[in-house]
């Protein structure tokens, strides 16, 4: 089937063999969306450049690492596996080409809700065990408050398209993706740290709110397909002109909190600079987006601005030390 056309189930054969099944199950828990990681890396230099890891800090951070991962993978395939047991994610990919549908391995066959279960509660149980592992190397309180908002972020998480089903009720995609998104940054360094200072909380903000983005713009595009499955994300629920003022509030608080960071913080202003890509990447999402209604332009547009909003951090962080 060529990537281009329309995905047709009739023509579909899944693969086999041991490197088609990783594959797979790795596309299952959204394994190529690796922007997960960006909170772990600036946490990591942040508390290399404050001169904070040893090699106790360093086992932690790899374990932290690894939960992130483990339990990234177990939120994604739970979400799948809600989004295919209401129909949602088949009425959304709907007329999509091969290439774009063959990220959903449910919706293309390619495992069954069966053994999409098993690695969900496989990885995320994994992750846990990890998370537990990172406080027994730390020790402290700090890092036990850490791994409590780590397990209370992916229990939400996991709830966000099964149980309580927390994306189908007016802001809980928000406060999911936020949260979820601002432990990636902030748990590794409470863990390793045991305590969290103002550049965290504001660059893990960042990362949540910056992931924020991308996910409204792709619930706008998908959203005749959620409203007749009944999730009820804000752009739903709201009018077209009270979700483009949200859009446009979300890209401002972004700018104010990297103002906060550059100015609050330790960080010199004058590297706010490093900062320039990113704003401008957002002004041409929020243009593309609400202004010429090219939704997956201004998905894409989100994921290149966490790139060179990570690059901009990166180099900010370096050049203050």
């Amino acid at each position: 089937m060529n990537g281009a056309e329309v995905f047709d189930p009739a023509r579909f054969m899944p693969g086999s063999g041991i490197a088609y099944r990783v594959a797979t199950y790795l596309r299952l828990g959204k394994a190529r969306i690796y922007h997960h990681v960006h909170g772990w890396i600036l946490a990591c230099l942040l508390l290399w450049r404050d001169g904070a890891v040893d090699g106790r800090a360093a086992v932690v951070l790899a374990l932290s690492l690894a939960m992130l991962l483990a339990m990234q993978w177990g939120a994604s395939a739970f979400d799948d596996i809600g989004g295919f047991r209401d129909g949602v994610d088949q009425r959304n990919y709907s007329g999509r080409p091969f290439l774009t549908v063959v990220k959903k391995p449910l919706v293309t066959g390619a495992l069954t809700e069966r053994e999409a279960v098993r690695f969900a509660y496989g990885t995320s149980l994994a992750g846990l065990a990890v998370c537990l592992l990172a406080v027994l190397v730390a020790g402290g309180t700090g890092p036990v408050l850490a791994a409590a908002l780590m397990v209370f972020a992916q229990l939400c998480s996991v709830q966000y398209s099964l149980g309580v089903k927390l994306s189908y009720r007016p802001l809980g995609q928000e406060f999911v993706v936020f949260t979820a998104l601002l432990c990636t940054g902030l748990v590794p360094y409470g863990l390793a740290a045991g305590s969290a200072d103002r550049e965290i909380l504001l660059v893990s903000a960042l990362i949540g709110l910056w992931f924020l983005l991308v996910v409204t713009y792709g619930s706008w595009s998908d959203r005749d397909g959620d409203a007749a499955g009944g999730r009820r994300t804000l752009a739903v629920v709201l009018p077209l002109r009270w979700f483009c003022l949200y859009l446009h509030l979300l890209t401002a608080l972004s700018v104010l909190l990297l103002a906060l960071l550059f100015t609050a913080t330790r960080l010199d202003a004058r590297l706010a600079v490093c900062a320039v890509p990113v704003v401008a990447l957002q002004g041409a999402q929020l243009y593309f987006g609400v202004y010429r209604q090219q939704l997956r332009r201004a998905r894409f547009l989100g994921l290149l601005s966490l790139d060179a909003g990570l690059a901009g951090l990166v180099a900010a962080i370096l050049l203050s030390r």
